[in-house]
């Protein structure tokens, strides 16, 4: 099976920005420790749009249960609601043929 990408857009409200990338940020460390399965796992800000985007690669379908499903991540999930201006937009997907493109990490 491929691998999946996913992105998801987290819009804080102005007033709890840090708030919510305090709480990205320890959910990042959690899923690189505990996840070998999580190929990439990043974040990165819009700060001037309140904004907070995470992006993901999994092996497979059962990585992402195995993120979903974890202790850390429902912790995570619980605490998003009054953080957020509005709701999550999350997009997923394979590889468009012949873009993988360049990683040099």
């Amino acid at each position: 099976m491929s691998e999946i990408n996913v992105t998801a857009i987290f819009y804080a409200k102005p007033e709890k920005f840090d708030e919510l990338a305090n709480l990205v940020t320890e959910v990042i460390k959690d899923v690189q420790e505990h996840e070998p399965d999580t190929l990439l796992y990043y974040a990165f800000q819009l700060r001037e749009k309140n904004e907070i985007v995470i992006v993901e690669r999994y092996k497979n379908r059962a990585a992402i249960q195995t993120h979903v499903k974890s202790p850390y991540f429902r912790a995570f999930s619980g605490k998003l609601a009054p953080l957020l201006a509005k709701k999550t937009e999350i997009r997923a997907g394979g590889f468009l043929s012949g873009s993988r493109g360049v990683s040099r990490l």
